[in-house]
Formats: structure tokens, C-alpha cells, sequence
């Protein structure tokens, strides 16, 4: 009786066995985790751009002028091509009024350093942190001929060198989402 069921129960030994052994399967050679050995190919990064609803509108050149939506207390100051605002550790962000290409941007950063990407930004990745460059392309409202192409980036990330430069300031992923929902919400001045 005892041999009878233990008989029985090959197919189902047999067949954990075969599940292990391709759970067990080794990466593709090539492929090297960062203790040194085989490693599975990383899963993408997920990310969620929702302005958080305490964040208010800040005009960039004053009344009149565009704005983006950022955190209470921002402080806006003028730089050689844009601007700069702060809000914090959390909270720094680069605005250019001339803008690198963004596909030229995307192509200086290493493919395994990026985690991120949309038709208007790229995410990256280095030992400092995330650091991100978005691109937008802004309409008046009284012209439509008239295209205007802003840069909105983490502070550090958005010049053309930068990706690959040891200093570019790495943010926590939360402030990343943040900060790329902010410039996101980068628009002209409308018509009254």
C-alpha cells in the first residue's frame, strides 16, 4: 500500500522538480548584477506625475509671465538662460529657455542609466540619485505660429554635459515625480 502511493506521487514529484529547474534558469550571459555575478534583467521603473494638491501657481517673470505649479514658499531667481526654483532639499529645479534637444539629451545618457522615458522626458539614474530633463513646447494663445520650447529640469541634469557629470544632484524618486509634475504644469500666460 505504502509502495502504491509513493508511486503515485513520481508525476507530482516530477513535476516540482521541472518547476524549480526553470525558475532556476541563469541569465543570459552578458547580462551582470551588480555583485558581480548573473543577474535578470532589472524591471523598469514606475512613476506617478501628480502635481500633490498643496502646490500652488508661481509666476516665473512676475505678473503676467508663466507659470508653474510648485510648493508654497518656492523662491524664483533669474539665471544666465532661465531660472532657478527652490522649495527645499526635496524641491530644486532648472528652467532653460533654450533647450538642448531632447533626443540628443536621452542619447548622452548610458541606456542602463535610464529608467525612465516619455516623448517629453527622460529619467536617469546614477549613485546620487534620480535627476530628470523634460522638454515643453508652449503655444500662445494669441499666436499659434509662435512655438516656444522650454527645459525644465532637476537641478544639475539639465545642461548638455551633465549626465555624465559626477556632480549632477540626485534626488529620491518621490521628489522626482514631484518635481516632473511640476514642470509638467509649465504655461503661458493666457489671455483675460
Amino acid at each position: 500500500m505504502t509502495l502504491f502511493a509513493f508511486h503515485h506521487s513520481w508525476p507530482v514529484l516530477g513535476l516540482a522538480l521541472v518547476s524549480l529547474s526553470a525558475g532556476c534558469k541563469q541569465a543570459p550571459s552578458g547580462e551582470r548584477a551588480a555583485t558581480g555575478g548573473a543577474n535578470l534583467a532589472a524591471e523598469p521603473e514606475r512613476f506617478s506625475f501628480v502635481v500633490p494638491r498643496e502646490y500652488i501657481s508661481l509666476q516665473l517673470r512676475g505678473e503676467g509671465s508663466e507659470t508653474l505649479l510648485a510648493p508654497p514658499g518656492a523662491n524664483v531667481s533669474p539665471t544666465e538662460n532661465g531660472f532657478s526654483i527652490d522649495a527645499g532639499p526635496e524641491f530644486a529645479l532648472d528652467v532653460s529657455l533654450q533647450p538642448p534637444p531632447l533626443a540628443d539629451y536621452k542619447s548622452s545618457i548610458e541606456s542602463t542609466r535610464r529608467v525612465f522615458e516619455a516623448e517629453d522626458a527622460v529619467v536617469f539614474k546614477s549613485a546620487a540619485g534620480h535627476a530628470f530633463l523634460a522638454v515643453r513646447e508652449l503655444v500662445p494663445e494669441w499666436d499659434e505660429s509662435d512655438r516656444r520650447r522650454f527645459a525644465c529640469s532637476s537641478r544639475g541634469a539639465g545642461s548638455a554635459g551633465a549626465p555624465t557629470r559626477a556632480d549632477t544632484a540626485g534626488f529620491s524618486r518621490s521628489a522626482i515625480q514631484n518635481m516632473l509634475a511640476a514642470c509638467r504644469s509649465l504655461d503661458l500666460p493666457s489671455l483675460e
